[in-house]
């Protein structure tokens, strides 16, 4: 038993040491002062474009790392130095309060975003209502693309949809999934695979690509983006946890397709 602990403690150290060295040549490469903030692969174009805007306002480097909400949570779960958490799925942040490493009172939802079906075939036409169609017949043999459905935001939405719409099961064997929705688009744009779900806020990105149609909201869990800060210690973290969740800034992320939550 002793044996099998040390172990884990091990792999979680060797885990934790790979990722130090990942990020410490980033912050080493300024002298100034520095937020590392973890966010959501679907959040990139448009934080970029708010860091880009906040930088030059403030002597403070903000340093994004951006995967899937769950590939950050367990890292900063194992320890990750991150100062701020913007994540795509609400149960990742309750995961990381439970375990006392974010409290309640630092989280703000900001965010929300809906679900689409998206090709790369331009000819196909638009699909009014997703719920009247047999996506078994629309795919014929071709392949879809989503997140992982047992742990990326995007896959475990895409597959409550399908769930919901009584499609999963025709079609659960062509699904490609991928490690973030950012992937999932690249399969598309490769042409590897021939549809997608991904959220509106990615399509939006990608004119090469055709949105078919909608999920009903009522099909999947609420896709919303908590953003957390995690070390209220730090005054620049602080300061620029304020100025994401700001109405100003909040407008940014919806010229780049995102939708605001009431109240922010």
């Amino acid at each position: 038993m002793l044996a099998c602990c040390t172990y884990i403690s091990m792999v979680r150290l060797i885990k934790i040491l790979f990722f130090a060295m990942l990020i410490t040549p980033t912050l080493a490469l300024t002298d100034k002062e520095q937020v590392l903030i973890f966010a959501a692969a679907s959040t990139k174009n448009a934080l970029d474009a708010v860091i880009k805007d906040y930088s030059t306002q403030k002597e403070i480097k903000i340093l994004p790392v951006y995967a899937s909400s769950a590939t950050l949570a367990k890292q900063i779960e194992l320890g990750a130095p991150a100062d701020i958490f913007l994540s795509a799925n609400e149960p990742w942040v309750d995961h990381l309060i439970e375990r006392e490493i974010i409290q309640a009172p630092n989280t703000k939802t900001i965010l929300r975003n809906r679900l689409v079906l998206i090709t790369n075939d331009q000819t196909l036409p638009k699909i009014k209502e997703l719920r009247s169609i047999d996506f078994s017949i629309l795919l014929r043999n071709e392949r879809v693309a989503m997140g992982m459905v047992s742990s990326v935001p995007a896959g475990i939405y895409s597959k409550q949809a399908l769930v919901y719409l009584n499609q999963w099961d025709a079609i659960s064997k062509q699904v490609v999934q991928a490690d973030n929705v950012r992937t999932a688009l690249q399969y598309l744009i490769s042409k590897s695979v021939n549809f997608g779900i991904v959220y509106a806020s990615d399509a939006y990105l990608f004119p090469e690509l055709k949105v078919l149609g909608v999920f009903d909201d009522f099909t999947h869990d609420p896709i919303i983006y908590p953003a957390s800060l995690i070390n209220p210690s730090s005054h620049e973290a602080d300061l620029f946890f304020k100025y994401l969740v700001s109405h100003e800034t909040l407008q940014v992320f919806e010229e780049y397709g995102f939708l605001t939550v009431s109240g922010s």
